[in-house]
């Protein structure tokens, strides 16, 4: 039962006519372009399930990941000690929940896209920045996925009872788990990631569990999930079997796996010339960020490719800020000092906007929310950039902001706090008359 995989790793194969074949074995028609439920074009091999014609209808009530489990696990390294107690959960338990908590930035959304990216498990991560936070995204999203994976016996679309309550998921996984003696290889564990719960929308009964998990599996089936640390009634996840697992920034696993961070990165020969010029040694160098980081990844992300491209660190290693929220403060500080009249005019005024926003959204539509001349927000979001995620939605850059992190910071200044809430007022009356004209208008036209 290694690694309790649930289905073969992902890749591409020819079948004896000759045609690409995905992980699973179903035929692949490379020249199939298939979009997922935003419109965007999935061409990550992880959901090569989907390019067999059968399951293709299903592609478009999914969401594709691949640009973010490419991202987020670019230059891997470590943890082998959280896939050691994944995998000693799915060994030792007949089914369940594995609830991995740890602080913003630690990591924990690049460790279960590494479980997805190397393992092709069924996935949803729940980015509040991008507005996926909804049970029915992650209902439509997972069903799609568990049909097509397991080639389950059902029709190429979702009826409308699979994202009203977690029943119809309970009984695709019922199905999953029969399968496992014939169809998965060696009688193999089912095992779903998701990820941030804590950012997910609580359902409207209040006695659900969050994103309408299902409280009882099937023997068997298992979900890897993450959130940030909380009470753990306030998780909202009720079920036979749960367990825990703390990435804890202070432990010698996790720095031991920042050092190894901190070394690969040290090795790209731009900044190996900057510790040069510096007068650094490597060690030095390693041991200091080590220092500086406390455990936190999200501090590295940033902070390193500032000192490379010489935006940090001039003044010697000590002038670095210790911690994530202080290097946060430090930014915010020196782009304030730095913008002058523009910081109350544009810069602060783009970003806020941003931060407020619950979906990608383009410089244009920025610009209509902040009434800021185009141009102005274009040239913000550059200044902004190291802050910034870009998505390409139907062909457009959409912008959101990176890490909830930087999101809860922005939300803490008081100098932004009553402008953030005269936003999501406004949103948040913007979605109620979406929903009503959707209710009363016919087919939901505008």
């Amino acid at each position: 039962m290694s690694h309790g995989e649930g289905r073969p790793e992902p890749g591409f194969r020819l079948s004896n006519t000759g045609r690409a074949q995905g992980g699973d074995g179903a035929d692949v028609n490379s020249g199939l372009q298939i979009k997922d439920s935003r419109n965007v074009n999935i061409n990550s091999p992880i959901y090569n399930s989907f390019f067999d014609p059968q399951y293709a209808p299903l592609a478009s009530r999914i969401i594709s990941y691949g640009e973010l489990i490419a991202e987020r696990t670019n230059g891997f390294v470590g943890r082998r000690f959280a896939t050691d107690a994944v995998d000693a959960f799915l060994r030792d338990r007949r089914s369940g929940y594995l609830v991995i908590e740890g602080e913003p930035g630690i990591g924990k959304t690049t460790l279960l896209a590494q479980l997805v990216k190397t393992r092709a498990y069924p996935h949803h991560f729940v980015v509040a920045t991008q507005g996926v936070t909804r049970a029915e995204q992650f209902l439509a999203n997972m069903c799609a996925q568990l049909i097509a994976t397991y080639r389950l016996d059902q029709q190429n679309w979702l009826p409308p009872e699979a994202t009203r309550d977690g029943a119809y998921l309970s009984e695709l996984l019922r199905l999953a788990a029969q399968s496992r003696s014939t169809d998965t290889p060696g009688g193999q564990n089912i095992v779903l990631v998701v990820d941030a719960l804590d950012e997910a929308e609580a359902a409207a009964d209040v006695r659900a569990n969050v994103l309408y998990l299902p409280e009882h599996l099937p023997e068997g089936v298992f979900f890897i999930v993450s959130s940030r640390p909380r009470d753990r009634t306030d998780l909202r996840l009720q079920a036979d079997s749960l367990g825990y697992f703390t990435l804890d920034s202070r432990s010698d696993a996790n720095l031991a796996d920042i050092s190894l961070y901190v070394e690969a990165f040290a090795a790209r020969p731009a900044l190996r010339a900057r510790l040069t010029d510096l007068g650094l040694t490597v060690p030095a160098f390693v041991a200091a960020l080590v220092d500086k980081a406390e455990g936190n990844f999200m501090y590295l992300h940033h902070v390193l490719p500032a000192i490379e491209e010489g935006r940090l660190g001039g003044g010697g290693l000590d002038e670095l800020p210790a911690g994530l929220r202080a290097y946060y403060d430090a930014h915010w500080r020196q782009m304030k000092a730095e913008g002058g009249e523009e910081w109350f005019t544009f810069r602060q005024p783009v970003i806020v906007y941003l931060a407020a926003a619950k979906k990608p959204v383009s410089a244009r539509q920025l610009a209509t929310m902040s009434r800021i001349p185009f141009p102005r927000v274009a040239d913000t979001l550059r200044l902004w950039r190291e802050f910034i995620q870009i998505e390409t939605v139907a062909g457009m850059p959409r912008y959101r902001i990176y890490h909830t992190s930087f999101q809860d910071f922005l939300r803490s200044k008081e100098e932004v706090q009553e402008e953030v809430r005269e936003m999501d007022l406004k949103q948040a009356h913007s979605r109620i008359a979406d929903h009503l004209m959707a209710r009363h208008l016919p087919d939901g036209r505008r």
